[in-house]
């Protein structure tokens, strides 16, 4: 465990072992993917074994999101760090839909924020969304970041043509923040 998130939840590497448990599985359920790239190609274990043998880079920092009983329920990361930009990309899959409105997402969020400014000395985490991703637009406000812009008609979904919302969050706003 790196950080425990309350009381049945916590973050830790991603391991081995969790390609044999239920993670495979979240990049075929539609609902979980309904947002994300992930669902439109099946992808097979070599791929995400792949994917689990590039985690030692210095360009991504991914967590398996945990709970006490049901074990890895979800992921979240920085992904494109720049350590000459001090920036990073956020993301979040929480491929176990019995813990969606939990709150669960905010506390892995705010911990791997801290953990990016704190630990590896970013300066910027942003993140990007589809305008009808509602959910993630209220996760994103919640930890701070503020709308940046759009890019149009960016991501085609259900058949339409989607915005993206651009989100981004500086170090010295969380410290104004905390400051204050």
């Amino acid at each position: 465990m790196i950080y425990r998130l309350g009381d049945s939840y916590f973050v830790r590497p991603l391991r081995e072992t969790d390609l044999d448990g239920p993670y495979l599985s979240w990049f075929e359920d539609q609902e979980v993917c309904r947002y994300n790239s992930h669902g439109k190609y099946p992808r097979n274990r070599e791929y995400f074994r792949a994917f689990y043998d590039s985690l030692n880079g210095a360009d991504k920092l991914v967590w398996a999101i945990c709970h006490d009983q049901d074990g890895h329920i979800g992921n979240i990361s920085l992904q494109g760090i720049s350590s000459i930009n001090q920036h990073a990309e956020f993301a979040i899959l929480l491929g176990d839909r019995r813990h969606w409105q939990r709150g669960v997402s905010r506390m892995a969020g705010q911990c791997l924020i801290e953990h990016g400014f704190n630990k590896l000395n970013l300066v910027r985490i942003f993140c990007g969304t589809a305008a009808t991703n509602l959910g993630m637009q209220r996760l994103a406000l919640s930890l701070g970041f503020r709308e940046e812009g759009r890019r149009k008609a960016h991501l085609y979904l259900d058949g339409q043509w989607v915005d993206v919302v651009e989100y981004g969050l500086l170090r010295q706003d969380i410290e104004r923040l905390v400051s204050n």
